[in-house]
This record gives structure tokens, C-alpha cells and sequence, in this order.
């Protein structure tokens, strides 16, 4: 940051110093400053202007303004009809808010304007789970992994939606390779638990949680959800544990601290 500042100093009419230091707020999550600085890059630095809008909108959609955040996405789609980027940003904002065929036909903006891109098929197939067709779902998600085959989140997601199918096999197979990919990934054990606990296979979905728990020792979900194997295990001693653990820490995951409270009363 110091030295975007010094740059800017000693250049105030280069442009990216404007747009690298806005980034910067951007990371370090202090949205406020990230929003106007990506507007004085926008004022300062034309070449960049649609990176720079694009980002605005970013920010905006992190402190949950997503009026502003429209805004920008829409305006950046002005400034780079040819881009899918915008549209797939767009598309999340619609997803969050409920209204899924909008999210939907962004999606399909996306794909149509760069089809050889990760991001707009799986945009795509993240909302057809959301619509209740795992198999279009899935057939988008294949089009990710086979275009960017190291994309570990499509993993994860394909396999929820191999799970709605009802074939926890293929599941359990793409929280593997999400794991080969991302050993450090708490929330694929977690959720690779999950498939093994609804297959019954109890000590496999254990030693998830633990793992997942070891990454991310105050994980609220992760500790709910081992509290529950426990109580399915008829350990009560340890389901209790995790259901105090999470009531201990702040409450930030509602279903979570729903979920421990509910085990407790049926522990007593």
C-alpha cells in the first residue's frame, strides 16, 4: 500500500497505481475505500475502466448493496459487450436474491459469449441444481472439469449433485479428487463425511469430521454435524461435547446453533 501511495505521489496521472491500490483495499476487505478507489480509477484511468467497474461492483456486492452492484455488473456489460465475466457476477446476485430464472439466463449470457470459459458452465450448472436437474447439472459441471480440471469447487458441487440422484458412489468419488486437489479443503471432509454418514459408513465420516475439525478447529457446521453422528453412534458423552462447543463460540451459523440446542434437549 506504501508504495501505491508513493507511486501515485510521484505519477498522480498514471492510471493502475489507481486500480492496484483499490484492489488492495478490495483484499483487505475495507469495501468503503475499495469503492471509491476503483471510482477514481474509473475517473483516472480509462484503459481500465471495466476492470475497475467490474470490481466496484464486487465491493458493493460484498457490503450487500446489490442495487449498486447491478449497477456496475450492467454497466460493465456496456463497456465489454464481448465479456461473460459481468453476466456471471450478475448471475450470483440474482441466485441470492431467489430469482433463479434471471440468474439463469445470465448464466447462459456467459456461456454464449465465451463457451471454451470455466466460469459461465459452471454458473450454469450451480443454478440447474438449484432448479432441481441434477443431470443438466452434472453435464455442465463435466464441461468445467474437463475445461479446467483443477476447478475444485466444481467438484464439490457436482457432487451435491450426484448426491440428489441418489448415487453417493460418484459422490464420494468427487469429494476425493476435491480432496487430492485441496488437502487443506476442511469443508470437502465435511462434506464428504456427510455422504458417509448417510450410507451408514459411521467411523469413515468420523474421521471426516475430524480431519475437517482439524483444519478448522472452530468449524460451527462441522462440529453440529459430528454431534449428530455421535448421537447416531449413541455417544452421547461426545455428541453433547460438540453440541457445547458450538453454543460456546459465537453464534454465526444459525443452523448450527439451532441444531446443538435441539440435541441437547433430546440428550437430557
Amino acid at each position: 500500500m506504501a508504495d501505491y501511495n508513493e507511486a501515485i505521489r510521484l505519477d498522480p496521472g498514471y492510471g493502475p497505481s489507481y486500480t492496484s491500490r483499490a484492489q488492495e483495499y478490495f483484499n483487505r476487505r475495507d469495501f468503503d475505500l475499495a469503492i471509491a478507489g476503483f471510482t477514481e480509477a474509473i475517473e483516472r484511468n480509462p484503459k481500465q475502466a471495466y476492470f475497475a467497474t467490474v470490481m466496484r461492483g464486487e465491493a458493493y456486492a460484498a457490503k450487500g448493496d446489490t442495487d449498486h452492484a447491478v449497477a456496475d455488473y450492467t454497466e460493465a456489460m456496456q463497456r465489454n459487450p464481448a465479456a461473460a465475466w459481468p453476466y456471471e457476477l450478475r448471475s450470483a446476485v440474482h441466485f441470492d436474491k431467489g430469482e433463479i430464472d434471471e440468474a439463469l439466463d445470465d448464466c447462459n449470457s456467459a456461456v454464449r459469449l465465451e463457451p471454451g470459459s470455466a466460469g459461465g458452465h459452471y454458473c450454469r450448472a450451480v443454478v440447474l441444481v438449484k432448479k432441481d436437474d441434477p443431470d443438466g447439472a452434472i453435464r455442465e459441471f463435466d464441461e468445467v472439469t474437463r475445461i479446467a480440471p483443477a476447478f475444485v469447487k466444481a467438484y464439490l458441487a457436482r457432487a451435491v449433485a450426484w448426491h440428489k440422484k441418489g448415487d453417493d458412489k460418484h459422490a464420494i468419488a468427487d469429494f476425493d479428487e476435491a480432496i487430492r486437489l485441496q488437502p487443506g479443503n476442511s469443508t470437502a471432509y465435511n462434506n464428504r463425511a456427510a455422504a458417509f454418514r448417510d450410507m451408514g459408513q459411521h467411523d469413515r465420516a468420523l474421521a471426516d469430521y475430524n480431519e475437517a475439525l482439524r483444519l478448522d478447529p472452530k468449524n460451527q457446521d462441522v462440529l453440529a454435524n459430528r454431534g449428530l453422528l455421535y448421537m447416531m453412534m449413541s455417544d452421547a458423552k461426545h455428541a453433547r461435547a460438540d453440541f457445547n462447543s458450538v453454543l460456546a463460540l459465537p453464534p454465526t451459523d444459525k443452523w448450527a446453533t439451532d441444531t446443538a440446542r435441539e440435541g441437547l434437549g433430546f440428550l437430557k
